[in-house]
């Protein structure tokens, strides 16, 4: 600012002066006029403003794990973006005044302002001005009870609760009812007479527990939250809904997941009702309709034979545009259903894609893809997706990491309509399936081509692809032969890579073919979990995930690979005695032991000895997926696992294979062909394609359509950390910083299914589960599918690779 000249100016005074004087007044405010609007307008050249960094004193978070055991230190974790010092209040409360039922239900804060803390200090994270995740130990010795941490910078709170507690409970819940096991977390024995409290219809319920530390709840309605309190202990547990048992399941399988536009849908399929537990045949018809949306294009009534199955043969119009098309087929109690995918025509122009491979491809050489069009010369554009896996089920296939666009291209057909086009090697060394997908002038094909590195396939899976830093990374893998067959005390090694950090293990598969374990100590940021397994060559899986500050909240079943459970054979029949052994390293107390259906749970409490506890039940035949089950107390946690029951029995699924006297055959030889074990009435469904089937055309995965349900299990004291975020307390709200990874969505890149190019179709009925077949006059590997549908209500499916030389 100028300063002001002393006295005024006015008209009369400034032309009073004299003129040599007026001149300099006038010079002197010309300049400093000018010199304001060159201030106004030149850029300014100062330096950059300070960063206030002590608004990152409002960005911070805390988290608490659901379990404490008195005897262990008991942490919160604080989440910040500086080193101001933050102020911990430690309250005691009662759990109904925090916690809320309902499984997606947040806890509710409390007012401290009549309170007095527990335990009050003031924590300094380290690190200056970044993110820092840091372990705070509170001062509560071993004191027993419900606590409220609050933690403030300046007016900023929040708070979080924790539980210690000597108590675990373990809840088993089916549609009918809720098991409640309760167990002292240091000594692993059942807890009786232990009050428990269901909330039912927004009131309490309550009840104690037997002997053998069980409550049971078995009438309506179903209880959301349970409460069970031991002196100052306590453990609770927030409810699952379970769904109700369907009254009919329906089956749809067909010959192909990819249907060009003008032929037909071949459908085969099975209904089963459900009568006193056990799943039978249902009678009368099934009307079976492809939809292209609301639209109806196709439809049939066909009647239901004694297996209660049905085959079907529907047309697709030539003019059927490309699309995903839905196929249902409906009793007079059910409905079930799948999806195809039709491939267009345009103008008299149809596209055909495969590979070029007689047999299979080999991963070290180029892909070659074969083209056809049915008219001479058109130039044909190409897309092809690559997962970098064999998928052992569809829905693996579907989500697998790795998946991206990789080829693209054109090519023009010859006179004859035929080209060649070489789709590039990958140089990873991992298994690939690759989807094709060809289109040209409006008309549209697709197929996939799977191209083994080994004799084996193996997958790996993971219960999260984001997790919070400090949570271990459980996985389950699964091993098999290419056509399908589990691979039984296989070793699989297993790794996880972080950069150039590796940590190695191996885990030995089951009798199933499937192993659970876990790596306990992630790093943060994107790890990659690699499963290796040499037979015939290197079978290689990966899976990705990313380990994050605080990431979302995500559902796993909490099995851990701790516990052993062991059955005396592979397979049983109905009301035959299953040993059971089950145990893990550091076990103490008693074991619970359960044999778990969808519709109901036994349940024994066994005593451990020498780390292991040996009992014995009787399988009972019921509808839905079967397991027996083992929890039992280690390090201060509840642990607990469970494995499938093979149940030979009416209206079970079956594992089944394809018997043949041998896999290779001359062109043209006649042969008989059946499923091991299945020597009873069925109706037999027998494809012999070019191409491995996937999709809706998958016959393996029918027989899980009975699998309907299984008990779900919920543990109140797991030993892998679980943890539960802030709510905000009084004053003002806290700040979180979020992030946005993506300015724009991912790119499509969904596999296209298969086209099987099926040679043989048929169904036939049979006493003797065997079925003549003739193989294919052309040379060249094909798979061999079988669906035996049962008149005793059950399913069993397999396949194999055969040659044709």
């Amino acid at each position: 600012m100028l300063p002001r000249p002393h006295g005024r100016f006015t008209r009369a005074s400034h032309s009073a002066l004299p003129k040599q004087q007026r001149g300099m007044y006038l010079a002197r405010f010309v300049a400093a006029t000018a010199a304001i609007l060159a201030t106004s307008i030149a850029p300014a050249y100062a330096e950059r403003p300070i960063v206030d960094l002590h608004r990152l004193d409002g960005y911070f978070q805390l988290f608490a794990g659901d379990t404490s055991v008195p005897w262990k230190p008991a942490t919160v974790r604080l989440d910040t973006y500086s080193s101001a010092p933050v102020n911990f209040s430690v309250y005691q409360a009662d759990p109904s005044e925090v916690l809320t039922a309902g499984a997606n239900s947040r806890s509710r804060p409390i007012a401290t302002n009549r309170r007095h803390p527990v335990v009050a200090f003031t924590f300094d994270p380290p690190g200056g001005y970044q993110f820092q995740s840091s372990e705070v130990t509170l001062p509560l010795g071993a004191r027993e009870g419900f606590f409220v941490v609050e933690a403030r910078r300046g007016n900023v709170g929040e708070q979080v609760w924790i539980n210690r507690s000597r108590v675990g409970i373990l809840a088993k819940s089916t549609p009918g009812s809720v098991i409640v096991y309760g167990t002292d977390l240091g000594t692993g024995m059942p807890l009786a007479r232990m009050r428990v409290q269901f909330v039912v219809n927004r009131a309490f319920a309550t009840a104690v527990t037997d002997g053998d530390g069980i409550a049971i709840w078995n009438r309506a309605p179903h209880p959301v939250f349970v409460l069970a309190q031991w002196g100052n202990s306590y453990a609770f547990l927030s409810l699952l809904p379970q769904p109700p048992l369907p009254i009919t399941i329906v089956g749809v399988r067909t010959d192909s997941a990819v249907i060009h536009a003008g032929g037909s849908v071949r459908v085969a399929g099975f209904a089963r009702a459900r009568d006193r537990g056990i799943l039978r045949p249902s009678r009368g018809s099934v009307a079976v309709t492809i939809h292209a949306g609301a639209r109806t294009i196709a439809q049939e009534r066909v009647s239901l034979d004694e297996a209660g199955a049905f085959v079907a043969a529907l047309p697709i119009p030539s003019d059927a545009p490309a699309g995903d098309y839905a196929v249902l087929a409906q009793t007079a109690s059910g409905v079930g259903g799948t999806t195809i995918h039709v491939d267009s025509s345009s103008g008299g122009l149809s596209l055909d894609v495969g590979a070029a491979c007689s047999a299979t491809c080999d991963y070290r050489e180029d892909l070659s893809l074969r083209v056809h069009s049915s008219r001479g010369n058109v130039v044909v554009q190409l897309d092809v997706i690559r997962s970098p896996h064999i998928a052992l089920s569809e829905s693996a296939a579907n989500v697998a990491w790795g998946t991206t666009r990789w080829f693209e291209g054109s090519v023009r057909t010859d006179d004859h309509g035929d080209a060649t086009v070489l789709v590039p090697r990958p140089n990873d060394g991992l298994a690939s399936t690759y989807g094709v997908h060809a289109e040209a002038q409006g008309a549209t094909a697709d197929t996939r081509v799977v191209v083994p590195t080994a004799d084996a396939v193996v997958e790996v899976r993971l219960d999260r692809a984001e997790q919070s830093v400090g949570t271990p990374i459980a996985f389950d893998v699964e091993a098999a032969t290419r056509d399908g067959r589990p691979l039984a005390d296989a070793r699989v090694t297993m790794q996880l890579l972080h950069g150039t950090a590796v940590a190695q293990q191996s885990v030995v598969l089951d009798a199933a073919g499937r192993a659970r374990g876990n790596f306990r100590s992630p790093q943060l940021g994107t790890n990659l979990v690699l499963a290796t397994l040499d037979r015939g060559g290197r079978a290689t899986d990966a899976a990705q995930v990313q380990v994050d500050p605080q990431a979302p909240s995500e559902s796993t079943d909490g099995r851990s690979g701790n516990v052993k459970v062991t059955l005396d054979k592979d397979s049983y029949r109905a009301d035959e005695v299953i040993t059971v052994s089950a145990g893990a390293p550091g076990a103490v107390g008693k074991a619970l032991i359960t044999f778990e259906s969808a519709s109901a749970t036994q349940v024994q409490v066994v005593p451990i000895g020498r780390e292991e506890a040996v009992t014995r039940l009787r399988a009972h035949n019921a509808a839905g997926d079967l397991r027996i089950g083992a929890a039992v107390v280690r390090d201060g946690a509840v642990e607990w696992n469970t494995v499938p029951v093979v149940l030979t029995a009416a209206g079970r699924p079956e594992v089944s294979r394809v018997a043949l006297a041998r896999t290779e055959f001359a062109p043209g030889e006649a042969a008989n062909v059946a499923l091991d074990g299945a020597s009873r009435r069925a109706t037999m469904v027998v494809r012999i394609s070019r191409v491995a089937p996937s999709g809706s055309a998958m016959f393996a995965s029918a027989p899980a359509l009975l699998a309907i349900g299984a008990a779900a299990t919920q543990n109140s004291a797991a030993a892998t950390p679980t943890w539960h975020p802030w709510v905000d307390s009084t004053g003002d709200r806290a700040a979180v910083l979020g992030f946005v990874r993506r300015s724009q969505p991912p790119i499509e890149v969904s596999l296209p299914q298969a086209d099987t190019e099926s040679v043989t179709w048929n169904a036939v009925r049979t006493s003797t589960a065997a079925v003549p077949i003739t193989l294919p006059q052309v040379k060249g590997e094909y798979t061999l599918s079988i669906l035996a549908i049962c008149d005793d209500g059950s399913v069993a499916a397999s396949s194999s690779t055969i040659l044709v030389r």
